[in-house]
């Protein structure tokens, strides 16, 4: 009885049938191809059966039991193709199986092999190419790797803006795409960190300038980009101090800073003094603490915790 599936009898009964004809069948015959075919074949092959074949294609549908039957089939089509177009896997297999080799269509003499090609085979199998590629499933896949070649090429070379570029369009064109999601994130991180250190470069030369407050603004930009760089932080905690700015924003840089790198003395003692300010003593005594564990001798920690405990 056919299955209530959103397939028809027939098509269902193709897939069954497809798939008991797989059992016991050699990498060629899994793609329609004699023995000892060509590469050129095995890729065309394995490019007309994706396009019938390949679960993609019933995105969407209630496939029930016909799901697992059509990743099965398009798994051992992907598998003869991934080992018949490798030369070294080619090569394993066909020593493994020498019957699979393939014969020579006539020989010469002294054994010399001769191919007589069929009249119109080259015309037929470049019109059939020109055909696949403008299908819109091997055109969009074409695109896809094309797109993930050159990302990872531009993150090779350190070109992450371009990079994130090309792997943002990927997944724009497949959001379920794991590798380029993975990639993404990658280099949105790395970029983010090479504009942080850059950041961070200028904002270094605008405090030699005297600049401070654009001097800050690059240190919140460093920070902001790359919230693992303590000294950006710290440093911006430390301007935004010296410039009056609003306590609050002042104890978010610093805390950040010792989040970061809590076995730092100078930011644990900036924090510090920032806490006491806004009449935190509790949390100023702890940090202080830490600083005394890390520097018994720290005069400046001796000094702000005695003032944390008897303020007046």
């Amino acid at each position: 009885m056919p299955e209530l599936v959103d397939l028809d009898p027939a098509r269902q009964k193709e897939i069954i049938d497809l798939e008991k004809a797989q059992e016991g069948q050699d990498y060629f015959a899994l793609l329609g191809l004699q023995p000892g075919a060509p590469v050129e074949d095995v890729k065309q092959a394995f490019v007309e059966a994706a396009l019938r074949h390949h679960p993609d294609r019933y995105a969407g549908l209630n496939l029930g039991t016909f799901r697992a039957r059509i990743e099965r089939i398009f798994r051992r089509i992907a598998e003869a193709h991934s080992v018949l177009s490798n030369a070294e896997k080619r090569e394993a297999y066909l020593r493994a199986n020498p019957r699979l080799r393939g014969a020579p269509s006539s020989a010469a003499p002294g054994g010399a092999e001769l191919e007589t090609p069929l009249v119109g085979d080259e015309e037929r199998r470049a019109e059939r190419q020109a055909r696949l590629t403008r299908h819109p499933y091997l055109a969009r896949t074409h695109r896809l790797t094309e797109l993930l070649t050159r990302g990872r090429a531009s993150m090779a070379r350190g070109d992450f803006e371009k990079a994130f570029a090309d792997l943002n369009q990927v997944v724009a064109l497949d959001p379920k795409n794991r590798e380029a999601t993975s990639l993404l994130a990658e280099v949105r991180k790395k970029h983010d960190e090479q504009r942080s250190k850059l950041e961070m470069q200028r904002a270094l030369e605008l405090e030699k300038q005297q600049d401070l407050p654009k001097a800050l603004e690059c240190y919140r930009k460093a920070s902001s980009l790359d919230p693992q760089h303590a000294e950006a932080a710290f440093r911006a905690a430390r301007l935004a101090k010296a410039l009056g700015l609003e306590w609050n924003e002042v104890r978010i840089h610093a805390q950040r800073a010792v989040d970061v790198s809590p076995d730092s003395v100078p930011y644990r003692l900036l924090l510090a003094q920032v806490l006491l300010e806004g009449k935190a003593g509790n949390l100023a005594k702890r940090h202080l603490e830490a600083v005394l564990k890390l520097d018994p001798k720290n005069a400046e920690a001796t000094a702000l915790l005695r003032k944390s405990r008897w303020p007046f």
